[in-house]
């Protein structure tokens, strides 16, 4: 089902690039965080953004980490 509402749709469409989920499971998780409070919604992304911006591989164990050596 295609939806005619453009941040909708783009929503279901970057759920959809994440491995393992498929087209169904991306608009369950659109609905979802759609219908959060916005501050729920604003921490859940500034969750992902703060996680994308700290987060790196060690340089000795290669393990994620958001410290340095």
């Amino acid at each position: 089902m295609a939806y005619q509402v453009a941040p909708l749709a783009r929503l279901i469409e970057q759920f959809e690039r994440l491995p393992g989920i498929g087209r169904k499971t991306a608009q369950r998780l659109a609905f979802f965080v759609l219908n959060l409070p916005e501050k729920e919604a604003k921490k859940f992304a500034d969750a992902i953004l703060d996680a994308k911006e700290k987060i790196h591989c060690c340089s000795v164990c290669q393990n994620l980490t958001d410290a340095s050596v």
